[in-house]
């Protein structure tokens, strides 16, 4: 008999959890081995903390309903696939109603049926059996003399002996930054609010006034959460206008919103159409020969492939394919030569770029496989050229730039209403190409096919293709935060309250290159936010810290986090640059494809996994949700640490 404990169950927990038991049900000629699984967590298991179904039910996911599942199917090669419904198999009852954006709740609601099937199906194995804690483990200890055993201290006093330990603990509380702990010593003067880094749920905005304005740090996910919990969550509600959009009706109890962020505008919203989940979108240039070709001439020179040399020109091709074939499809007048051009000239781009990195050619005296790095996404003078030739007006060609960063370069000196008519332009434009879809919107079918190009793209980190340096400095540096500023917004039914509240007059705005700084006194402290391009500070007695705390154990503020670390059970990830010099990571040192920890001497642990957001030093996009039928990385991890569990039984 086996104790594994599973540390954490939210839905990675319950995806090792489902394998665990899948696994051990299907040893087909011999008896299988005898687990007792142990899931921790203080919170339900399945839901965990994020997902837990005690939240308010207006708080939306940013994924579809067809986007979800925890169960490993045909796609992932895993054995005894198929145990159970993805999300949209089951909001397809009638009980449990879905939606293209679902609220937290009801995903909880999904993850929690989820657990309780797999927990039927242990009980009938009898040779799986599922022990609940709800606590948190606040250390591990490896006494001498235990046979190897690691032993649990849990924070109702307990204490559990066990043989494997997985974990899955997800997002983790971090340590305030030197600036925020001055937001945070500002807040202890009276009349003054700082309200740090929170899940949205459990964020105390009763503390904030009505008819006050109240100061975002940040723009993303997070605080559309909370502007829904500060509106309709204080008594206000929408209706719709005769023209669809809608009408905000304030109960007076609501403060002033004042997001703010660095670009000084949101993600963009994600588009919504009657195919939505989106098909996957047929990539033409970023696709698996290309790469493969790449890499097997950067191996042949004992090398791996760089991101922005060897990768990024393929991504950008496609980006401009997508751009200008659905701009074709619903501006046709945008052009005074056939489109046509422009795939030939992609397609000839990309032949030349694949032969001269792969070392087939040579462009302008350049050895092949060296480019200059930097942040690629300003068109070249070819192709340049290219879009003059081929559209009626330079205002149609694609700026990735500004795509991503609207507001540079624009002044908003002049009056104060000026930069709210921008904004409200700036989201009225983005909804309705949100509403068209990839089919009727150039910038949504960019959406679509970076999407497209990330999904492959954490394939080529998993299998080990992209160099460790190029990874952290280029994909982490510049390219993640590129695709989020894209791809990762809210759903378009966020942005369309977010007009009518600012035409409700409860929604102001700074404008980009957010400062916020302090100013204290008895009686007199207040935070102040400045923007360059702006000449109106703004200032409120509350700020409310709406950007997700910062993945990175090295900074984690969690008890068992910090404790491995400081034995030495774990140690945090790093990459060696060509100077000689350690560049600390985010994640944590982990071996093999099933993820086993290593500890501070370089050993690693054998009965030890790391499943979750910190993979973060060797995968990409760790907090998207599993897709069904799309060969999911989370669920083929699963898989992996699972079936290493259940082969060191046997």
């Amino acid at each position: 008999m086996a104790d594994i404990a599973i540390i954490g169950m939210g839905p990675r927990g319950l995806t090792v959890l489902e394998r665990l038991v899948a696994l051990s049900c299907a040893q087909p000629d011999e008896a299988p081995p005898r687990l007792h699984i142990h899931v921790i967590d203080p919170f339900p298991p399945g839901a965990g903390r994020v997902w837990r179904t005690d939240q308010s039910p207006s708080l939306l996911m940013n994924t579809t309903a067809a986007e979800q599942t925890v169960f490993a199917d045909d796609s992932c090669g895993a054995p005894n696939p198929n145990q159970g419904p993805s999300m949209a198999e089951w909001s397809s009852d009638p009980r449990s109603p879905g939606s293209y954006f679902p609220s937290r709740v009801e995903y909880g609601r999904y993850l929690r049926d989820s657990y309780q099937r797999i927990a039927s199906r242990a009980e009938g194995s009898q040779a799986t059996r599922i022990i609940e804690h709800q606590a948190r483990v606040t250390d591990i200890a490896e006494p001498d003399g235990t046979d190897g055993q690691q032993v649990l201290r849990l924070s109702d006093g307990s204490r559990l002996a066990v043989d494997f330990t997985v974990l899955c603990v997800g997002h983790i509380e971090a340590r305030l930054t030197d600036e925020r702990r001055s937001y945070a010593e500002l807040s202890r003067e009276p009349g003054v609010e700082y309200l740090p880094p929170c899940l949205p749920a459990e964020t105390p905005v009763n503390r904030l006034k009505p008819g006050e304005p109240v100061i975002f740090r940040g723009f993303g996910l997070n605080y559309f959460d909370l502007q829904d919990l500060l509106t309709t969550g204080r008594g206000g509600r929408f209706t719709q206008n005769p023209d669809g959009t809608l009408k905000y009706h304030s109960s007076g109890l609501e403060p002033v919103l004042v997001p703010s962020s660095r670009r000084g505008v949101p993600y963009r919203c994600k588009p919504i159409t009657q195919a939505h989940p989106l098909s996957e979108w047929q990539l033409r240039y970023f696709i698996p020969e290309n790469i493969r070709n790449l890499a097997q001439a950067q191996a042949a020179e004992g090398q791996k492939l760089s991101f922005n040399d060897h990768l990024w020109p393929l991504i950008l091709a496609d980006i401009r394919s997508a751009w200008y074939r659905t701009l074709y499809r619903v501006r046709p007048e945008a052009f005074r030569a056939d489109p046509v051009h422009m795939h030939d000239a992609l397609t000839h781009f990309v032949t030349e770029h694949i032969g001269v990195r792969a070392g087939r050619t040579e462009k302008g005296g350049r050895a092949a496989g060296t480019s200059p790095a930097g942040l690629l996404t300003q068109a070249s003078p070819n192709w340049v050229a290219v879009e003059q030739r081929v559209l009626a007006d330079p205002g149609f060609a694609l700026d990735l730039h500004r795509l991503l960063r609207p507001m540079e370069g624009v002044d908003f000196a002049e009056p104060d209403s000026d930069l709210r008519e921008w904004m409200l332009k700036f989201l009225r434009r983005d909804l309705a190409a949100a509403q068209a879809g990839p089919s009727g919107s150039p910038g949504k079918a960019v959406f679509a096919a970076l999407w497209a190009a990330r999904n492959l793209l954490k394939t080529v980190v998993v299998d080990g293709l992209l160099d460790p340096l190029s990874f952290t400095s280029e994909v982490r540096g510049w390219f993640e935060g590129f695709v989020s500023g894209i791809c990762d917004g809210p759903p378009p039914q966020r942005f369309a309250e977010l007009i009518a509240l600012t035409e409700a007059g409860l929604v102001d705005f700074v404008g980009p290159g957010v400062q916020i700084k302090t100013v204290g006194g008895p009686g007199r402290g207040h935070f102040v936010a400045t923007s360059p391009a702006v000449d109106r500070p703004i200032r409120a007695t509350a700020l409310v810290d709406a950007s997700t705390p910062a993945n990175n154990v090295r900074f984690a503020d969690d008890e068992l986090m910090n404790s491995m670390l400081d034995r030495g059970q774990v140690r945090p990830a790093v990459v060696t640059t060509p100077m000689g010099v350690d560049m600390p990571l985010t994640g944590l040192d982990v071996d093999g494809p099933s993820y086993r920890t290593v500890t501070a001497d370089g050993t690693v642990h054998p009965r030890r996994f790391a499943f979750s957001i910190q993979l973060s030093a060797v995968q990409l996009g760790l907090a998207i949700a599993a897709n069904p039928n799309s060969r999911a990385q989370s669920l083929i991890d699963a898989n992996t640490i699972a079936q290493a569990i259940i082969d060191d039984l046997t």
